[in-house]
């Protein structure tokens, strides 16, 4: 196996053990901290690789112009130097884990695998002080005023996740990725604003614990893609990891490619959720649940109202729950669009990047199958194992994508039929509006790409 790929399999292991009780778990906690956790994973990976392969200014430190003190590499395989950079950061971001990772006694050459250590460590160093060591749960606001997030009715006491995450030091471009307000955005009345009216709706009539107008294929589109911190399955930037390594497995990508690849996507996820918590807090905007219950029935609004919510998978007993923290924009639509557009760009798949037209395209049926970017994806969600609440096992879905803007479409959409989402957290109505979580991670996944792509890089490396 592609050393790259092997060790990514180790970090999607510690992450899913990471959300399972049995285990030393919760060292992660929260899609921002894992995100955080698997970018330096793979940037240690990736610079592993640039040192060993002579190519020294391809380091996500060089381009960084961190002080690092790594010098030239010993010659060699460079499987060794790639566990070494590996290993301690999988033991920096999992601790508890340490003894089940191997170590230096695996390797065929020790001096390689210490100068991997040495790259590993020289990104936990540099990502020390980047404003990630703080308490990421608080208290929620005890008088929220109309249109601000608060805890879940149906979890009462439940905390705010990453208030201050925003404030963490991006990995690529020192600013945050524009974004807009979302539509009703100033107003004392939302529902004056016919596009947040229209979201409301949509919500409530497709987003209801009851199934309402939702159908089984949009109630399977909701399942599919939670990942919502469950039993035995983690956080979205896992999902996307395992989305992504379905995609490459195929191609048999060389080491270079292969750690640059990860390192570009998981990078992209990491920006994806300090963006993306920057404008939550920023905009601090209710979850459905709050809002249609708040809004007078004669309006449209529901004091009854509750959503299907995100998943409880492999958790025993009724509950319908919603993330603890503000709506706009949502973070598995940011997410999941900076991954495929990394995707996209990074293997080349169609001549231009993935656009906001592209995705709406896929709602009207005007998206055209892109061969390259085909691909097929069995969720851990609806894996055939996976647990409904009430105990039942869940169908096996073996769901097929036509191309990556039909992938981004459906995670994005997905939240809707949960009910913890309006549809302008992940997409607009509209082609040029830069509003919501897929236009914010289409443009990180472009950012991204360009910061790896800027030459030197190890796009065209080849190793001895």
């Amino acid at each position: 196996m592609n050393p790259v790929l092997y060790w990514n399999a180790i970090l999607l292991e510690c992450s899913r053990r990471d959300f399972t009780r049995g285990f030393n778990n919760a060292q992660q906690p929260g899609p921002i901290r894992t995100s955080r956790a698997m970018a330096i994973v793979h940037l240690a990976i990736h610079d592993a690789v640039a040192f060993a392969s002579g190519n020294p200014g391809a380091a996500w430190l060089s381009k960084k112009g961190i002080a690092h003190g790594v010098g030239p590499a010993p010659g060699g395989s460079v499987t060794d130097i790639i566990a070494g950079a590996a290993v301690v950061t999988l033991k920096a971001m999992y601790p508890r884990y340490g003894i089940y990772i191997d170590d230096s006694t695996g390797a065929v050459n020790a001096g390689r695998f210490a100068y991997g250590q040495q790259v590993g460590q020289a990104i936990l160093d540099a990502r020390a002080a980047d404003g990630s060591d703080i308490d990421i749960a608080t208290n929620q606001p005890a008088n929220p005023v109309y249109g601000q997030h608060r805890a879940d009715p149906f979890q009462p006491g439940q905390n705010r996740l990453g208030p201050v995450w925003g404030n963490v030091t991006r990995f690529t471009g020192a600013a945050n990725q524009p974004l807009d307000p979302f539509p009703g955005s100033g107003l004392a009345d939302y529902l004056a604003n016919p596009d947040y009216r229209d979201d409301f709706d949509e919500v409530r009539d497709y987003g209801a614990k009851l199934r309402g107008k939702r159908n089984a294929e949009q109630e399977r589109i909701g399942v599919y893609w939670g990942y919502d911190g469950a039993m035995n399955l983690g956080v979205p930037p896992r999902l996307y990891n395992q989305v992504a390594r379905r995609v490459v497995e195929p191609l048999a990508l060389n080491i270079p490619r292969a750690a640059e690849l990860f390192a570009q996507l998981n990078v992209a996820m990491a920006d994806s959720g300090i963006d993306a918590w920057h404008w939550k807090y920023f905009y601090d905007l209710w979850r459905p649940v709050v809002g249609l219950r708040e809004e007078d029935a004669t309006r449209g609004g529901d004091p009854f109202w509750a959503p299907l919510g995100a998943p409880q998978t492999n958790t025993a007993g009724p509950m319908t729950r919603t993330p603890n923290f503000p709506a706009y924009p949502s973070g598995h639509a940011t997410f999941g669009a900076a991954l495929f557009q990394t995707l996209r760009l990074a293997l080349n798949t169609a001549p231009g990047p993935i656009t906001l037209k592209d995705v709406l395209d896929v709602e009207t049926h005007n998206s055209a199958p892109i061969a390259k970017e085909s691909f097929s994806f069995v969720s851990d969600e609806l894996d055939g194992i996976a647990s409904d609440p009430d105990g039942s096992t869940r169908t096996r879905v073996d769901k097929a994508f036509d191309n990556f803007a039909e992938a981004v479409w459906e995670n994005s959409v997905s939240r809707i039929y949960l009910g913890v989402h309006w549809r302008f957290d992940g997409i607009p109505r509209r082609d040029g509006e830069n509003i919501g979580g897929v236009p914010l991670g289409l443009a990180i996944g472009s950012e991204a790409h360009d910061f790896f792509n800027t030459a030197p890089s190890l796009g065209g490396v080849v190793m001895p």
